[in-house]
């Protein structure tokens, strides 16, 4: 009870202040042994007392700041006089020792310190084979004479000194401290050291390549060879090796000298993943009746990093679609990938739209990017106002992503921004033309994060919208909401919309030796479309969605097996869509 009191209340009501106090001073009589401490501890919290130190008092109370936390413990008292040594010897006090006793019954905390003098560097001789030895040495060794004697400062300037001359032409560079002669508060500092060779460049070896040819990871790296040794050319080199996109990890090794020390080789080490994957899709979702899809990606084809994609979709009701891409990943030599796209999309009696186009990627390095691009496309359709239309868009994008490409990844982020802008000459029907723009930004966030150890929690958010000069969109702008990649428990592009915000949260545990994974998930969106009415008014409609379920992946022989069940609130279990996933990458 002594450790609650309220000294706000205890000059309100003294009766209750003595009827308290009376209370904790029979208990600590009655049970010395187990309430005492505990309650002189919790009277009041431990004070500290620092006798001797130089260090000011919020410093002193940063040091012991967990040893007051826990009075009377021996292991956390002494951690905290070692620092308070340490902290005096790092500015000059070599001979500082200090001692501290407990007082239980307040509780302090009494700390004495006897610093001794303060000591400073008199002198420093570097001793080198050469005098440009010596002189490399003391430029960047940044210490001088009438500095306090820190052992700590002195072993890390050293450190910092070999790093900065090995980094450049000298990477056997070596300093060390020979002599410490102490004398009357001056100490006489004898550091001896030596470059060792410049050294070449002539080989670039990089282990782990098993698919991609060694020369497109070379051509990528730069020009290295016959060129002296820089640490910084050796970094910049992993980082545009790992820019490249066509590894896991990508590691710096370090040099591998020759039998001639002037002379070594850059080692490297890269984690290629499986390139190759086909995914196939087939989903139940009622009137809708049955959609698909067929995948298949050929990354890095024969060793050269260029890639090939085909996807077919059919999402029911006579709408369909196809597309192809090829990429070449190093564009005029530079981290430039190129990329190239046809895509067609039917959609049953209302429209049919071809896109073609072209984007350059540039990789700021292997977990960030930015896109730009052009694309065309050509809409016809066979029962509105306009028969047809050409649109010319250009696009812009920004990446970072820190996922693993495995399906079972339980951390990491994914940002995305992306603006489009679009033109279009729209020929009407029966005859004239007119003219119109669009502008679109995308937001695109995913994020997972473990919860324990075999439980983990994911979400994606993704927010769009589409804004043009016509009061009403036409359907081919318009964004598709519904189905296993977006609105889960209801059928494919079942929604379109002008601009929507949709959340996609999933609570999963690995069930096994890790190659399954069970999952519950609750999708949302937040939708906004505008409509024409009479007497060419429109409208804003507004609608919100939700879909709940399960889901299961496995992983077998040939690839990761994954079930979805989502059901749209209101609806009967009958009435659930069912998605079945195969993924297999080779």
């Amino acid at each position: 009870m002594c450790a609650l009191l309220d000294t706000r209340r205890v000059r309100r009501r003294p009766w209750r202040w003595h009827g308290m106090r009376l209370a904790a001073a029979l208990g600590c009589a009655i049970l010395p042994g187990m309430l005492a401490p505990a309650c002189a501890f919790a009277a009041a919290p431990a004070r500290l007392e620092v006798h001797g130190s130089s260090l000011a008092p919020r410093e002193n109370v940063a040091l012991f700041s967990d040893a007051l936390r826990a009075p009377g413990e021996s292991t956390r008292t002494r951690a905290a006089l070692g620092a308070l040594v340490a902290r005096l010897q790092s500015l000059g006090y070599l001979d500082a020792r200090a001692a501290a006793s407990w007082d239980v019954r307040e509780p302090r905390l009494v700390v004495t310190v006897s610093e001794g003098g303060k000591s400073t560097i008199g002198s420093i001789v570097i001793e080198s084979p050469a005098f440009t030895d010596s002189s490399r040495f003391a430029h960047a060794l940044a210490l001088a004479p009438g500095e306090p004697a820190s052992p700590v400062r002195i072993a890390e300037r050293i450190a910092h000194t070999v790093d900065e001359v090995s980094a450049t032409d000298y990477p056997y560079a070596v300093l060390g401290v020979r002599g410490w002669d102490a004398d009357s508060g001056r100490v006489r500092l004898r550091l001896s050291g030596a470059l060792g060779p410049q050294v070449v460049i002539t080989q670039v070896r990089i282990d782990g390549l098993d698919v991609t040819r060694p020369d497109v990871a070379r051509r990528a790296m730069g020009h290295l060879t016959g060129l002296p040794y820089r640490r910084a050319a050796a970094d910049d080199a992993r980082d545009r090796l790992e820019a490249l996109g066509l590894f896991r990890r990508v590691t710096y090794e370090g040099l591998e000298g020759e039998g001639d020390w002037s002379r070594a080789h850059l080692v490297y080490h890269v984690v290629e993943p499986r390139y190759n994957e086909f995914e196939g899709v087939v989903g139940v979702q009622g009137q809708a009746g049955t959609a698909g899809l067929l995948r298949l990606e050929l990354q890095n084809l024969v060793g050269t990093g260029r890639a090939l994609g085909l996807r077919w979709e059919s999402r029911g009701h006579g709408v369909s679609q196809f597309s192809a891409h090829a990429s070449e990943p190093q564009l005029f030599g530079q981290p430039l990938r190129l990329e190239l796209l046809v895509d067609q999309e039917v959609q049953d009696t209302i429209y049919v739209q071809t896109r073609w186009g072209a984007r350059i990627v540039y990789a700021l390095s292997g977990r960030q990017r930015v896109e730009a691009g052009i694309e065309g496309a050509r809409v016809v359709s066979e029962h509105d106002v306009v028969e047809e239309a050409d649109l010319q868009t250009t696009h812009f994008a920004f990446e970072r992503a820190t996922l693993d490409p495995s399906f079972d990844t339980r951390r990491g982020t994914r940002v995305r921004v992306s603006g489009t802008q679009t033109f279009k000459d729209e020929h009407l029907r029966p005859s004239g033309v007119q003219r119109a723009n669009s502008s679109a930004g995308e937001i695109d966030v995913e994020w997972r994060h473990p919860t324990g150890r075999a439980t983990g929690v994911s979400l994606e958010l993704r927010s769009a919208g589409r804004f043009g000069s016509e009061p009403v969109l036409p359907l081919y702008e318009q964004y598709p909401i519904g189905g296993a990649t977006t609105l889960r428990g209801y059928d494919e592009e079942q929604f379109r919309v002008d601009r929507f915000a949709l959340s996609r949260l999933e609570w999963g545990r690995v069930l096994g030796g890790g190659g399954q994974w069970v999952y519950l998930f609750w999708d949302h969106a937040s939708m906004a479309t505008r409509v024409a009415l009479e007497a060419g008014a429109t409208r804003l409609d507004r609608d919100s969605k939700d879909g709940v379920g399960f889901g299961l992946r496995l992983e077998t022989a040939g690839g990761w097996v994954g079930l979805d069940y989502g059901l749209a609130p209101g609806l009967t279990p009958l009435e659930g869509k069912i998605h079945v996933r195969l993924i297999s990458r080779f």
